[in-house]
């Protein structure tokens, strides 16, 4: 008998009706289960056989690892003592709470991955949740072309986030002189592209090595980086995106061609307890120690910064253009060819900075340099600044007459023996009080201040950071002791970790603690 189509209609309609409900019954477990995390084993001097990632038949080469598609909770796990050649450049990414884990297994050395002259010796590309550990790392065939050890880089990504780079040892990553978003660094985070918003957030470089880099040590690089308060402001490129989160710690850098430690467009980042020894060696450029760049907010504390050669900057630390809310607190600077300090505008603008409890010992040529442009809100304070036998420093260089907002207040200046240490002022910006500066010549106008003795404990004599702030403790009948003025951006904390109390006179310099001898 033939159906109408209504009745055909209705038939259909049952039948669905009846499948929805018998799948709505149908118990949970028929949902595809979550992958499980995998290990993934590698011996590049394993004998020759099967390779199938596992401990008894690890990959052989970095390409195999590069083929694997990583996913939350997986694990490259590298023989201890074995040597790689190329690039590990692993695909996937991990999850929240998940991260893809690359790291040594067994005893012995930690695993040597060799860039051999490639652009990269480890490269993390368009991936999140990853965490590195315990390599060494070193790309020091043909030198002078453009290479890093680390690189990690979004392009046009979005938000990555959770970045661990600890107990690496870079090394002999012998780069060209470039330093942009992919120039040749020992680690690079770059930022490239312009169709999507994209920045690193919670990124974490610590306690690794890093020496004999060209150019940069560590850098931090953003193709989202224009607002008008840089130098060349284009108001049609990416706009300033910041990368967050970013804390660099306990890293120690020497035989750098160019700079050490570089923050470019991020916000709050927090640059503590690294050491370097040797930068700006091979570079034709201008390069400093540590400083910010277009960043926020950037702290930069309990560093030691030393062996800056050139006078092409060669300068401890610096407050670059483009950057607004900067301290640099607690660090301790020594032997630079260019001096302790730079602020430097070039055709941008900065502000809002404070440079406060820091020693600088021996440093030559400057303490602290202005470029041309103008800055305002820049204050140097509770500074202790030894110039000794054979060094001469100005103490303040205004390289131009443009305007230099500068509040120099509380701080010790000594020199002592053969050379000059002097005040070059150009703006009429530069105001000053409540200085100790002793053998000091062009001494500014200095109200509540002297030019006495402060009878330093043992300047000149700091072997590092641990020891300089009982080098320069104040010893009794010191006329800096409590002769300072009450500041409301000195903190709580001299460079010592001695208590400062807000609204009661402290002492003049880096030191408030009990007097030496004592």
């Amino acid at each position: 008998m033939r159906r109408s189509a209504s009745t055909a209609l209705a038939v259909l309609c049952a039948a669905a009706t009846a499948a929805v409900t018998a799948l709505a019954a149908a118990p949970a477990a028929t949902a595809a289960a979550p992958l499980r995390a995998r290990a993934h084993y590698v011996d590049c001097q394993a004998k020759p056989g099967p390779e199938r990632g596992t401990l008894k038949a690890p990959w052989r080469t970095l390409a195999a690892v590069n083929a694997q598609h990583l996913g939350p909770g997986d694990q490259i796990l590298i023989e201890r003592g074995t040597h790689c050649t190329g690039t590990l450049a692993p695909n996937g990414a991990g999850a929240p709470g998940s991260p893809v884990r690359i790291a040594p297994y067994g005893t012995g050395a930690k695993p040597v991955i060799d860039g051999a002259g490639a652009p990269d010796a480890v490269l993390l590309r368009n991936t999140q949740w990853i965490e590195v550990s315990d390599l060494e790392i070193t790309n020091a065939a043909n030198p002078g072309t453009k290479r890093r050890g680390v690189r990690v880089v979004l392009d046009d990504y979005g938000t990555g986030t959770h970045y661990r780079l600890t107990g690496l040892d870079i090394h002999d990553v012998r780069g060209d002189d470039t330093k942009d978003n992919n120039g040749s660094a020992g680690i690079l985070f770059s930022v490239t592209g312009s169709a999507k918003e994209t920045h690193y957030d919670d990124v974490l470089v610590e306690n690794n090595t890093l020496r004999t880099i060209d150019r940069e040590g560590i850098f931090f690089a953003s193709s989202w980086n224009q607002r008008p308060v840089i130098s060349g402001y284009d108001p049609n490129g990416p706009h300033w995106v910041p990368s967050t989160g970013v804390v660099v710690r306990g890293n120690d850098l020497s035989d750098l061609g160019g700079d050490g430690i570089v923050m470019t467009a991020t916000k709050g980042a927090l640059v503590e307890h690294n050491k370097l020894n040797g930068f700006q060696r091979r570079s034709a450029g201008y390069n400093a120690g540590m400083w910010p760049w277009n960043a926020d907010g950037t702290v930069f504390q309990y560093n030691e910064t030393s062996g800056g050669e050139t006078t092409r900057d060669g300068m401890a630390y610096d407050v670059d253009e483009g950057s607004f809310g900067t301290v640099f607190q607690y660090n301790y600077s020594h032997d630079n060819a260019g001096g302790f300090f730079l602020v430097c505008t070039a055709d941008g603008s900065l502000g809002d900075a404070v440079i406060r409890f820091n020693i600088s010992q021996n440093d030559h040529f400057r303490g602290i340099e202005t470029c041309r442009g103008s800055f305002t809100g820049v204050r140097f304070l509770h500074n202790t600044v030894y110039v000794g036998d054979g060094v001469s420093q100005t103490v303040v260089n205004e390289n131009t007459t443009n305007r230099h907002e500068i509040a120099f207040d509380n701080n010790i200046v000594v020199k002592e023996g053969a050379g000059t240490a002097a005040f070059n002022l150009r703006s009429g910006g530069v105001t000053a009080s409540h200085n100790d500066l002793y053998g000091v010549g062009s001494v500014p106008l200095n109200p509540g201040g002297t030019t006495a003795d402060p009878l330093l404990a043992g300047a000149g004599t700091a072997t590092g950071r641990g020891d300089a702030g009982a080098a320069y403790a104040l010893r009794s009948g010191s006329p800096a002791l409590g002769a300072g003025a009450p500041l409301a951006d000195a903190g709580d904390r001299d460079f010592a970790g001695n208590p400062v109390t807000p609204g009661t006179a402290p002492d003049i310099g880096a030191w408030n603690g009990v007097p030496a001898g004592r």
